[in-house]
């Protein structure tokens, strides 16, 4: 009996020209040969599933300098392994993403349950979208395409303003929603076992 499948398409920093990038590069990261790697949720999320699922990472490209059409082309290297009703779940610019391909592009298979963490509407100081940028008269497009949506926010995301997760569920009233008070972007868990559970239950 074949495992039911699960794509996880991963967060990235959408850049729109390379001044903005060598400034990111400058100011936001940092080396430190001695510190232990920090593994967070989304690359340990395998661990919790691959004994009961087919888990499969959406291939991406640069994400330090993300580009929509890139994204896209890798995305769709997938499809010929892709069964009916697969599980997607994705966080931040993944979120975006998926969005994105679902208004302008037909899955070849339905979405049992889409899973979206943080997900960015509008571009901010905080969050460009660069190529990823939505036209969002189209998102509620997206509903004919997936069984049920699940939505995670946290109230203190300085990333991803909360304000976009409110206006997912005027969006898509039916859908479910969870709301956080102190889980931020979700960078720092090490395990988020709502999303395990919610994957589950599908």
């Amino acid at each position: 009996m074949q495992k039911q499948q699960v794509i996880f398409i991963t967060w990235a920093t959408p850049k729109e020209n390379y001044s903005s990038y060598y400034h990111y590069l400058e100011k936001k990261i940092k080396y430190n040969p001695y510190e232990p790697p920090f593994l967070n949720w989304n690359k340990k999320l395998w661990e919790y599933l691959w004994e009961d699922f087919e888990y499969l990472r959406s291939p991406s490209c640069n994400e330090k300098f993300a580009d929509y059409e890139a994204w896209k082309i890798l995305f769709e290297k997938m499809f010929p392994y892709l069964r009916e009703d697969v599980i997607i779940a994705t966080t931040s610019l993944g979120s975006t993403f998926i969005i994105k391909y679902l208004y302008e592009n037909k899955l070849p298979v339905k979405i049992k349950r889409l899973i979206m963490v943080a997900a960015a509407l509008r571009p901010t100081e905080q969050e460009r979208l660069g190529t990823f940028a939505l036209d969002t008269d189209k998102i509620p497009m997206i509903a004919s395409q997936m069984g049920d949506l699940i939505c995670y926010h946290s109230t203190d995301d300085d990333c991803v303003p909360f304000s976009d997760f409110l206006k997912l569920q005027e969006y898509f009233p039916e859908a479910t929603f969870r709301e956080f008070n102190d889980r931020w972007h979700f960078f720092l868990e090490e395990r988020l076992p709502e999303i395990e559970e919610d994957i589950k239950k599908a």
